[in-house]
C-alpha cells in the first residue's frame, strides 16, 4: 500500500514539474523578442578613393560619396583643441555620447575582434536612441559615426571588414533591449576577405611587424623627428604602387601597403599614421576633397604635428602614376605635399566640414600658415 502511495506522490510531483515548466515556457514566450531583429551596416567608405596625380593627365572617374543620415546631437565637447589633441583618439573625441559608447565597446574588445565572430554586447543606454523619432535613421547615424571613427583612429585593424560588423537590437514585451555587434547571419565572420582565422591574423601581423622593425631600425640613428618623418614618407612612396583598378581588397589598409605593396589613398594615409603613431607624434587621417588640374575628387591624407605646429602630408600625391611604365627612369620621390602649411596645402586640399557626412562639425587642428622649414 505504501508503495502505491509513494508512486502516486511521485507521479504528482512529476506532473507538477511538467506543468510548472510549461508555465515558465509560456511566460518566456510572452516576454521574448517581439520586434524583429534590426541590423545596421556601416556606411560604405568606397567614396574615399582618389587617383593620385597622373603625369601627364588624370582621366579617372570620381566615385560618389555615400551620404549618411543626419542626427541632431548636442555640440561636441571640443576636446580637440590646438594644444590638447590626442591623435590616437582624435575621432573618438569628436563623437557624442551614444557613438562613444559603441566606440568604447569596440575598443575594450579589440583583441576579441581577432576571432572574427565575437559578439560584442553594447550598453543598454543606446536604446534611448531607438526610442527617438526617426529612430532607424538616428541609429544608423550613431552607429556609422562610431564605426568610422574607430576605424580611422585604429589603422592597425587591417583584418576587420567593418561593413560586415552589424549592429542588432532586440526588445522583449517588458521593453528591455538587447543590443550587440556581430557578423551578419549570412557570413561566418567579419574578416576582410582572404582572412579566415585568428591564426591568419597572427601571421599577417608578424609579417607587418618584421617590416616595421626594419623601418624603425633605420630611423633609430636619426637625430630629429623631421628626419624620421621624412624617411617614413619616402618609404611609403617608394614601396607602394597606386591601385588604379580600385579592385584590390586591401587597398584601403596597411596590409595593402606593407604586404601587397599596392593601395589607394586610404591605405597610404593609414600606413603613414600607423608608423608615425609609433613615434608618439600626433598624426591624424583626414577625409575631404582634393583638386588637381581643375578636377575635384574625394580623398584621404594626413595632418601631422611637428614642433608644436600642424602640417599637411599627402603620401598618395607624392607618389604619382607615371605613364610609360615602371621604369626607374620615371621613378622619383616627390615632396610636393610633404609638411605643407595652409597657404599651399589648402589650395588643393579641403577637409569635409562635417564629421563623416553627418551634420556633426569636425574640429580639425589648424595648419601652420607656412610650410615646415
Amino acid at each position: 500500500m505504501n508503495k502505491i502511495i509513494n508512486f502516486v506522490k511521485f507521479i504528482i510531483i512529476i506532473l507538477f514539474i511538467l506543468l510548472f515548466s510549461l508555465f515558465i515556457v509560456s511566460i518566456y514566450n510572452d516576454f521574448k523578442v517581439v520586434k524583429p531583429v534590426i541590423q545596421f551596416a556601416k556606411v560604405s567608405d568606397e567614396g574615399i578613393e582618389i587617383k593620385p596625380v597622373k603625369i601627364p593627365d588624370d582621366t579617372g572617374e570620381t566615385p560618389e560619396l555615400t551620404i549618411e543620415p543626419e542626427i541632431q546631437q548636442k555640440p561636441n565637447n571640443n576636446e580637440n583643441t590646438q594644444e590638447h589633441i590626442n591623435s590616437n583618439k582624435f575621432y573618438y573625441n569628436q563623437l557624442e555620447e551614444y557613438s562613444k559608447l559603441i566606440y568604447e565597446s569596440l575598443e575594450s574588445n579589440k583583441d576579441n575582434l581577432k576571432t572574427g565572430n565575437y559578439k560584442i554586447t553594447l550598453p543598454n543606454k543606446i536604446s534611448e536612441v531607438i526610442e527617438t523619432e526617426n529612430a532607424e535613421e538616428n541609429m544608423k547615424a550613431v552607429f556609422s559615426l562610431a564605426i568610422n571613427a574607430f576605424e580611422y583612429d585604429n589603422p592597425d585593424l587591417f583584418y576587420i571588414d567593418t561593413s560586415k560588423l552589424i549592429l542588432f537590437y532586440e526588445r522583449d514585451r517588458l521593453g528591455n533591449y538587447s543590443i550587440y555587434l556581430k557578423n551578419d547571419n549570412e557570413t561566418n565572420n567579419y574578416y576582410v576577405d582572404g582572412f579566415n582565422s585568428e591564426n591568419d591574423i597572427k601571421q599577417a601581423q608578424e609579417q607587418i611587424n618584421n617590416i616595421v622593425q626594419e623601418i624603425e631600425e633605420k630611423i633609430q640613428s636619426m637625430n630629429t623627428d623631421y628626419e624620421k618623418i621624412l624617411y617614413i614618407h619616402d618609404w611609403i612612396v617608394n614601396n607602394t604602387k597606386y591601385d588604379e583598378t580600385l579592385n584590390k581588397i586591401n587597398r584601403n589598409s596597411i596590409y595593402g601597403v606593407f604586404i601587397e605593396k599596392e593601395a589607394t589613398c586610404g591605405g597610404y594615409a593609414k600606413t603613414f599614421k600607423y608608423l608615425i603613431d609609433r613615434l608618439n607624434i600626433n598624426c591624424i587621417i583626414i577625409q575631404g576633397e582634393a583638386t588637381s588640374e581643375e578636377k575635384t575628387e574625394n580623398h584621404a591624407w594626413n595632418y601631422i604635428q611637428l614642433d608644436n605646429k600642424w602640417y599637411g602630408v599627402d603620401c598618395t600625391w607624392d607618389d604619382p602614376i607615371i605613364i610609360g611604365g615602371d621604369s626607374e627612369l620615371y621613378r622619383q620621390t616627390y615632396h610636393t605635399y610633404y609638411l605643407k602649411g595652409k597657404n599651399v596645402f589648402n589650395n588643393s586640399h579641403r577637409p569635409f566640414e562635417t564629421f563623416f557626412s553627418t551634420n556633426i562639425r569636425t574640429n580639425y587642428p589648424e595648419l601652420n600658415e607656412r610650410d615646415y622649414n
